[in-house]
């Protein structure tokens, strides 16, 4: 991560300016994984698996950025495990009137600020079906919660090995591939889920701006008397400003305290309600404290991180008093069905280490000849190397085990996409796309051959409802700019590049140059009205999101 981007969501996490924080961060950075065992292969450590391009003495360095302090009153630290059980509902406390209508829309325009950014500054992982397998956890745990009434922005995958995850108000969840890559089950993901939800649903971004308010100012008037002390000397400054923020920092850590263990708490409640283990939740913590083991230099922020020892026991402790969630397993439908989607996750993770490029053939052989989850994904590392009759033959093997997969649909036809055959790759996955054409990756790789055909209407035809759905959906953006440059040429194709060119930049951060072709766009619109009137309303739009700042 670069230092413009550590500072951009440094300003969102604990430690930042004394306005409050947006987000909450757990980060492990990944540097010596030879001796841990992969989640998705049991049998296998990373060595035997992945290709680390890392130095075997590298150490994890753990750096936890935690989340908006807030002021909690007594009975919000009062928690159940306290009263000796545990409170199954999902309820959150009466924050009072943070919930305007015009708070909703500030923290939507916040989320979507920080959406850009990470458009522009952060490389995404932008795999449809693994980002629709993710969302189906995240709008469950959201669902739970209780905020359904105002739609999230969303989730977003970033390609970084590091275990992390963040929210932000207004509903959108930031992940990276490393987290997904590190967890055993569905539920651990749902746990870290349902602690971000946490953080949003009990609004700690309004609530810690509110708390430090008045310290802004405090903090605010040291750091400028250090400007003024720094021409007479420069050690004199220093001390003002670092005394400023050590004050500040040791307040928030005490309240960032009680805001983890509230979101420990509260997102417990959305998982059980949701349909996972919240033991879950207790066990990944337990995973990344044991992953710390080895470190051989501790900093001395992570002595103060609120993720302690006594925390870990209280998430142990609160979850075992939960009713046990159903026996799947003993169950044949359940037991079917629990099997079937840890056999996704596998495959979502070994298809994630090729796509990240963190895997090599001979470890991808042998892993598929352990897990049947891994030979699509050793398909699609053939078909990337150019080797189409092997692909061919491990993606017919995976279909014919698991007909009812999506994905293995979507391998067949992305071999047949890169080998130049997309006839064959739409005689694949258009039987699929209209069994479920509510199926927003069957409709992205079905549009994708379209347009390989050329036949960018039929493309646009099926994009278009899912633009209309999420209007931030940049994939599908981008997938529209690719159909619209197979219409035939004419005003009106220039007109349709320039309007998804548009979204694509201002998604991606670039949102000058969004503008820009924007009213290019309404020029060629100027004998039609209809088209020009929604044209200029976008474009007021983003003019609008331009001057935001937070």
């Amino acid at each position: 991560m670069n230092k413009k981007v550590y500072c951009f969501f440094a300003a969102c996490g604990l430690l930042c300016n004394a306005a409050g924080a947006a987000t909450d961060s757990v980060n492990l950075s990944i540097n010596n994984l030879h001796n841990n065992v992969l989640p998705f292969d049991p049998q296998a450590t990373t060595s035997q698996v992945f290709q680390s391009e890392r130095d075997a003495t590298g150490v994890f360095n753990r750096r936890l950025n935690s989340t908006e302090a807030s002021m909690l009153n007594s009975s919000n630290r009062h928690n159940n495990l306290d009263s000796g059980h545990a409170d199954f509902g999902v309820e959150i406390p009466d924050l009072g009137a943070g919930s305007s209508l015009l708070e909703q829309q500030q923290e939507t325009r916040l989320g979507e600020m920080v959406l850009r950014q990470i458009g522009q500054e952060m490389p995404l992982y932008n795999d449809p079906w693994t980002q629709d397998e993710l969302s189906q956890i995240f709008n469950r745990i959201y669902i739970a919660s209780g905020m359904s009434a105002v739609a999230p922005l969303g989730l977003v995958v970033i390609e970084d090995n590091s275990i992390n995850a963040f929210a932000v108000p207004g509903g959108l969840f930031a992940l990276n591939t490393g987290l997904v890559l590190s967890v055993k089950t569905n539920d651990e993901l749902a746990g870290v889920m349902g602690h971000e939800i946490a953080h949003i649903s009990q609004r700690h971004y309004s609530r810690s701006k509110e708390a430090f308010k008045n310290q802004a100012l405090i903090t605010l008037g040291s750091m400028l008397a250090s400007i003024l002390l720094a021409s007479q000397s420069s050690d004199a400054a220093g001390a003002v400003a670092l005394g400023a923020q050590a004050a500040m920092i040791d307040r928030q850590l005490s309240y960032s305290r009680n805001q983890e263990r509230e979101a420990d708490r509260v997102g417990m409640r959305l998982m059980y309600a949701a349909g996972y283990n919240p033991v879950a939740m207790a066990d990944f913590f337990e995973t990344m404290n044991r992953k710390t083991g080895t470190v051989s230099f501790m900093p001395d922020f992570w002595l103060t991180h609120p993720l302690s020892t006594e925390r870990m026991s209280e998430a142990r402790l609160r979850a075992s008093q939960y009713p046990a969630i159903k026996a799947r397993l003993d169950i044949p439908d359940d037991r079917n069905q629990a099997l079937h989607e840890q056999n996704k996750l596998h495959v979502m993770q070994y298809r994630m280490a090729v796509l990240s490029n963190q895997v090599n053939e001979n470890r991808l052989v042998v892993a598929a000849q352990r897990d049947p989850a891994a030979i699509p994904a050793l398909a699609l590392f053939y078909a990337r190397a150019g080797k189409y009759t092997q692909a061919r033959a491990l993606a017919s093997q995976f279909a014919q085990q698991q007909p009812d997969m999506v994905i293995a649909a979507i391998t067949q036809t992305e071999i047949e996409l890169m080998a130049n055959q997309p006839q064959q790759a739409l005689d694949i996955i258009l039987p699929q796309s209209r069994i479920m054409p509510e199926n927003r990756a069957l409709a992205i790789y079905t549009a994708q051959a379209y347009s390989a055909l050329v036949q960018g209407q039929a493309a646009l035809e099926l994009l278009q409802p899912l633009v209309n759905k999420n209007p931030r959906d940049v994939v599908v953006w981008q997938a529209m700019e690719a159909a619209a440059s197979r219409l035939p040429e004419s005003e009106l194709k220039t007109l349709q590049l320039l309007r998804f060119r548009a979204e694509n930049e201002f998604w991606h951060g670039n949102v000058d140059k969004a503008i820009r072709s924007l009213m290019r766009a309404s020029k060629l619109a100027q004998n039609n009205y209809s088209m020009q009137a929604r044209i200029e309303k976008r474009l007021d739009e983003m003019q609008e999101a331009r001057k935001f700042r937070g």
